[in-house]
């Protein structure tokens, strides 16, 4: 496992899927989604993985970044949060995503679910 801590987020690198946890009062941009990916990209190298944004905290998301660069082996991606307004949120976000993707309320139930992929 690693963990990168950046100014708006933390990451953290498992074998099977990372983990976003964005800080309180940050937002997802363009910009930040391409460092995002370029930190995903090279730790996964092209092996497959499932990305989970873990929204402990609420945060802005320029729903652009679905339509920026997608990493090819990012096979599926989970939502948590326990808040509803995240769930309408995702109910947004979900169409413009082309492979798996879910909502969960429990991360150690979206951790479970990035496994099942690799069984």
């Amino acid at each position: 496992m690693k963990e990168i801590e950046l100014s708006y987020c933390n990451l953290i690198f498992k074998e099977t899927h990372a983990i976003l946890v964005m800080k309180v009062a940050s937002s997802i941009t363009m910009e930040t989604a391409g460092e995002i990916t370029d930190h995903l990209e090279a730790i996964y190298k092209g092996k497959n993985f499932i990305f989970i944004t873990h929204r402990k905290y609420p945060h802005d998301i320029d729903l652009n970044v679905y339509s920026g660069r997608i990493l090819k082996n990012m096979i599926g991606f989970a939502i948590v949060s326990e808040n509803p307004e995240e769930i309408k949120r995702a109910m947004q976000e979900q169409p413009l995503w082309n492979e798996a993707f879910t909502f969960f309320k429990e991360l150690n139930e979206a951790e479970d679910w990035a496994l099942s992929f690799f069984d």
